[in-house]
C-alpha cells in the first residue's frame, strides 16, 4: 500500500556511514508489525514490538486525545505529527523480551537491558493514515453494497449519508433490517417488501402504505412521556394487528420531525509511517537518514454514529 523507500529496504537493510565505514543495521518492521497505544500524562505512546530478535520502535507524541478511529463517516484521514523534542521516535533493540506493560507507564529510560539505541533527530514527521474498511455490507443492514449504489454515493434520503453506510435509507425511522424483513407483504421485483405495491420498496419508501402520512408521522406515541420514543412500528390505533404506518386504515398523524441516529460498525486500518529523518545511533557514532520507514499498523471496531439533521 505505501512504497518503503530507504537507503535499501525490502527487509528493512539500512546502511549508516561511520567515518566512512559501512555499518548495517536491521530494522525489521513494516505494514504488517501491529502496532498498539498507550495514553498517559497527557501523552500517546505508540509501540510495535518484535521478537526474535527483542527489538521495539515506538514513536511518543504530544496527543492525549489521539484515535486511530475516525468518528464521522470519512474513508480517510491523515494525522501527521512533527518529529521533536516534544514527539519522539525511538528504535531499541533488547537482550531479553518486554511486553506492552513496559510502554503503558512511563517509558524507561536507557538501561542494561538495551543493547541498541537510535533515536530521530528533530525534523520530518510521523503520519498516521487511516483507511475505513469496507465490507459487502459496510452497514450490515442486510442488503450489499452494490446494491445501494456505493459506486455513485446514491443517498436516497438526502441526508448526506449514502445508503451504504445508512441504517435507514428512507429516514422514515423504521431500520432497513426490519423493513426488509417483514413478512405477508407484496414483494417488488428485487423481493423487496413493498406494501403499497408502488415499484418502491419500503426500505426506500417514505410513506409505505401511500396512505399520504409519511411513516415517520404516523408515530402517535412517541412523545408519550418525558422521552422521545422513534418507533412507527409499535402503533396500531385500530387493534388490527397492522402497524399504522402499512395500514391506509390508520390514518393519525402527528408532525415530527425527528430521526434516528445512525449508528454502524466500522472497521479502521491505520498505517504509521516516518518520513524524512536521521535516526542517531545513541551507543555510537552513527547516523541514518531515512525517506521512509512504515513502523506498523492498527486494525480496530469501534460504533460511529451520526445524528440526522436533514433540513
Amino acid at each position: 500500500m505505501k512504497k518503503i523507500i530507504l537507503l535499501l529496504a525490502f527487509a528493512g537493510v539500512l546502511q549508516a556511514c561511520d567515518d566512512g565505514d559501512l555499518i548495517v543495521t536491521n530494522f525489521l518492521f513494516d505494514e504488517n508489525n501491529k502496532l498498539a497505544y498507550c495514553q498517559n500524562n497527557n501523552t500517546t505512546v505508540a509501540f510495535s514490538i518484535n521478537t526474535s530478535p527483542d527489538e521495539s520502535i515506538f514513536f511518543k507524541f504530544n496527543d492525549s486525545n489521539f484515535s486511530p478511529i475516525i468518528s464521522d463517516l470519512s474513508e480517510q484521514r491523515t494525522q501527521s505529527y512533527p518529529i521533536s523534542s516534544s514527539n519522539i521516535l525511538t528504535y531499541r533493540a533488547f537482550s531479553q523480551p518486554i511486553s506492552a506493560s513496559y510502554f503503558c507507564n512511563s517509558v524507561p529510560p536507557a538501561n542494561n537491558n538495551i543493547t541498541q539505541e537510535y533515536e530521530a533527530d528533530n525534523g520530518g514527521s510521523v503520519d498516521f493514515i487511516t483507511q475505513a474498511i469496507l465490507t459487502e455490507d459496510s452497514d450490515g443492514d442486510g442488503i450489499p453494497d452494490n446494491q445501494e449504489g456505493r459506486s455513485s454515493n446514491q443517498d436516497t434520503d438526502g441526508d448526506g449519508i449514502p445508503d451504504y453506510l445508512d441504517m435507514d435509507d428512507d429516514n422514515d425511522n423504521v431500520s432497513t433490517s426490519i423493513e426488509i424483513a417483514l413478512i405477508g407483504q407484496p414483494l417488488d421485483n428485487l423481493n423487496f417488501p413493498d406494501t403499497d405495491e408502488d415499484g418502491i420498496p419500503n426500505y426506500l419508501d417514505e410513506d409505505d402504505d401511500n396512505d399520504g402520512i409519511l411513516t415517520r408521522n404516523e408515530d402517535l406515541n412517541s412523545e408519550a412521556g418525558e422521552d422521545v420514543i422513534l418507533n412507527p412500528t409499535d402503533d396500531d390505533t385500530n387493534n388490527n394487528g397492522i402497524p399504522n404506518y402499512l395500514d391506509p386504515a390508520d390514518q393519525g398523524e402527528l408532525i415530527l420531525n425527528l430521526y434516528k441516529d445512525n449508528t454502524i460498525l466500522r472497521r479502521f486500518k491505520t498505517i504509521v509511517t516516518a518520513k524524512n529523518f536521521t535516526f542517531k545511533n545513541l551507543n555510537a557514532n552513527e547516523s541514518i537518514s531515512i525517506e521512509e520507514l512504515i513502523l506498523g499498523s492498527f486494525e480496530e471496531s469501534a460504533n460511529v454514529t451520526t445524528e440526522i439533521n436533514p433540513g
